[in-house]
């Protein structure tokens, strides 16, 4: 089990577009996903991918994978966050396996099993592997030998957690490569010829300086424009592929957000000064914050300027005529009062370095902890930790370190650490300046609702609901004679976690995605956190796939409208202008003023030009009044005053943009795979 303890100890995360994501901490809990199985029996499909269907038993054995993984290094966490962390990791697998490594084999690109073993064990050693802190040495450095080591201690391990960490390194190496050759394939590919490159270089090269003038298009249309319905059905027809939307839900809903009474309030007060009188007297006060505060023991020592945000506080602390015990400072339904429990001078942040010496060997420590009072600078049996502040010192197996936060300490110590088995020689190389802080015992109490607030909160939703009988006309009708807060909510997703105020309203979502729920439908009450009490209603149902040219009709002659609108804006300036021989007489006549722009090349990029505008410039003839031009955003009128050809863009900026592009297609490579083939995600259904 040594080698296994090791693997907790350096937590050798893998590197890898595999499961970095999954690595970082996560625990499912097993009833709640055999719970979530069962009550999604009826359709357990979590997802498709390229025609396989993904069921809840597929996924969760890929999410049972990496659980045990990370549980095997040490790292746990129940919180939703990590949960979802896992998931990712566990879809993300599924992707490579049945999607992207399938098409990377399609393009002829394999990793063999002789080159799995020279990246794994031969001369060629992978970066996933060298970079597993589990094969490296005391200095960081990549080890053949701890790699042997481990490789050889697999047959001997019965639990067969060695033969899971080694496959997962395995696995990660080999998308890893895999992925590597695919990018180099289309870096390959990304090549400009030398016709390619002497275009580029000329278009970029010839600049050009332009006066204009803009007529925009405004907010108002042409009330005497018309477009036909022959019109949008061609304009609809044409760009169907691009009016696809995911399934979503428009809802409105009521929320009753449980928040303590003003009698809550006063009793919770009258409390707290019953309380405040002992904790202002007590000698005890670590006992007295570890049983009657919300905030825990406090060991930070905070400057005077971190405590600028409780004045109260700030006083106690640092005043002159210090009291024994702050004001009580109140706010955000929470009390609050501070006592002194100490005051030291200390450096906000110190560079540190360590040698460890066993517990038996205290005497060599002590030997070297002399030698190292002496040192100019450590030397290299220290290894380096780096700078540390409070915040850090707060990490487990920090206990000791926080001497070198004093100067008074000076620049070598010694401490004796139970938990990691050893005495550590510490040498301090550089401290920040030091200042007087103080320690500080709060007294804080937040103020919550009753239980009679609960159920009175409760018993209002619940009235709501009732009264509306699952049924829209009678919820509106309700919330507008009592002149009840609606919140709408348009465009709900199904991957939604947060609604308004709320981080962690699935529950709603569940509601409004569910197969019973119509449109039309009002919820009952819908509790999230103990502390939210929902009723909502679903106004509208859009399910995924083409949007009917009915909801986006409007929009469709909006655009039709604002083409012609810009057409005939410039048939008619190109009759106003017409005899104008300066850009100043154009604007007059136009009712604006000439506007000026230096350096526009073929690749201009400014966000405030229209491209059509820059690629009408680029190609139009100097010192002659051009336009109009209709852009995005109103027409232009314009006149190239000067054009020179440099020769600032070079063959290292063609490089450079090849570059890009690689970057770019490497970026976009997986969504690209995604499209074309069915990708279908539904696990938004089950968590």
């Amino acid at each position: 089990m040594a080698v296994l303890e090791k693997i907790r100890v350096k937590l050798g995360i893998l590197i890898t577009v595999l499961i970095a994501v999954a690595l970082l901490s996560f625990i499912i809990d097993p009833q709640t996903l055999s719970s979530t199985a069962q009550r999604f029996s009826s359709d357990n499909k979590v997802g498709v991918l390229d025609g396989k269907s993904i069921s809840y038993s597929d996924f969760y054995r890929e999410v049972d994978y990496f659980t045990r993984l990370t549980e095997m290094m040490g790292q746990g966490s129940n919180s939703e966050e990590s949960q979802k962390a896992i998931r990712n990791a566990a879809w993300q697998s599924l992707l490579d396996k049945h999607v992207f490594q399938p098409m990377i084999g399609d393009a002829g690109i394999v990793v063999s099993d002789a080159e799995m073993l020279d990246l794994t064990q031969g001369a060629n050693i992978s970066p996933v592997v060298a970079n597993q802190r589990m094969f490296q040495d005391a200095s960081g450095a990549f080890s053949r030998e701890a790699l042997a080591s481990f490789v050889q201690a697999i047959p001997t391990d019965p639990s067969g957690q060695y033969e899971m960490y080694w496959h997962s390194v395995e696995n990660s190496v080999y998308t890893d490569q895999l992925y590597n050759k695919y990018t180099s394939l289309i870096d390959a590919s990304n090549l400009f010829n030398k016709v390619e490159k002497r275009r580029m270089m000329v278009e970029n090269n010839v600049v050009s300086s332009v006066d204009f003038v803009l007529s925009p298009i405004g907010f108002e249309r042409d009330s005497t424009i018309t477009v036909s319905q022959k019109e949008i059905k061609e304009y609809y027809n044409a760009r169907k592929e691009l009016f696809t939307r995911p399934a979503t839900r428009n809802i409105e809903y009521v929320l009753y957000e449980v928040v303590p009474s003003q009698e809550d309030i006063e009793t919770q007060t009258e409390t707290f000064n019953t309380l405040y009188a002992e904790f202002s007297t007590t000698d005890n006060l670590k006992n007295f914050i570890t049983l009657n505060s919300d905030r825990k023991w406090d060991t930070y020592y905070y400057s005077e300027e971190q405590l600028d945000s409780e004045p109260h506080f700030k006083e106690v602390a640092f005043g002159r005529k210090a009291p024994v015990v702050s004001e009580i400072s109140s706010g955000d339904n929470r009390l609050a009062a501070a006592r002194l429990v100490d005051t030291k001078v200390l450096a906000d942040s110190a560079e540190v370095w360590y040698a460890a010496f066993p517990l038996e060997n205290e005497a060599e420590a002590d030997e070297f902890l002399a030698k190292a009072r002496k040192m100019r600078e450590p030397s290299e049996e220290f290894e380096q930790i780096g700078w540390i502040t409070q915040e850090v010192l707060s990490y487990p197996g920090m206990e000791g370190f926080e001497k070198a936060l004093d100067p008074a300490t000076g620049r070598a110590y010694k401490i004796k650490s139970n938990n990691a088995g050893a005495y550590f020689v510490v040498y301090v190389t550089e401290r920040t300046k030091a200042q007087k802080k103080a320690q500080l015992a709060t007294f804080v109490k937040n103020i919550i609702p009753s239980e009679e607030t609960y159920r009175d909160f409760q018993m209002k939703a619940t009235d709501l609901a009732d009264r509306s009988d699952g049924e829209y006309e009678k919820f509106a009708r309700i919330v507008r004679e009592e002149q009840l807060p609606v919140i709408p909510v348009n465009g709900l997703l199904q991957t939604t976690e947060r609604i308004g105020v709320v981080e962690n309203a699935r529950s709603v979502v569940h509601w409004a995605f569910d197969r019973k729920t119509k449109s039309g439908k009002v919820s009952d009450v819908i509790t999230v956190d103990n502390k939210y009490h929902f009723v909502a209603a679903v106004t509208a149902v859009y399910k995924e796939g083409t949007i009917p040219l009915s909801d986006i009709e409007q929009d469709i002659i909006y655009t039709l409208t604002a083409e012609k609108q810009l057409d005939k804006m410039a048939s008619a300036i190109g009759e106003q202008i017409e005899g104008c021989t300066t850009m100043e007489q154009v604007a007059e006549v136009l009712g604006t003023t000439v506007s000026h722009q230096d350096g526009i090349t073929f690749g201009t990029t400014l966000r405030q030009l229209d491209p059509k505008f820059i690629g009408a410039v680029t190609s139009a003839q100097p010192g002659v009044i051009s336009g109009p031009v209709a852009g995005d955003i109103g027409v232009y009128v314009f006149r190239v005053n000067d054009r020179q050809t440099g020769t600032f863009y070079t063959e290292g900026d063609v490089q450079r943009a090849q570059a890009r592009k690689s970057a770019y297609q490497t970026q976009l490579l997986q969504q690209v795979m995604s499209e074309t083939v069915e990708i279908k995600d539904n696990r938004a259904r089950f968590f």
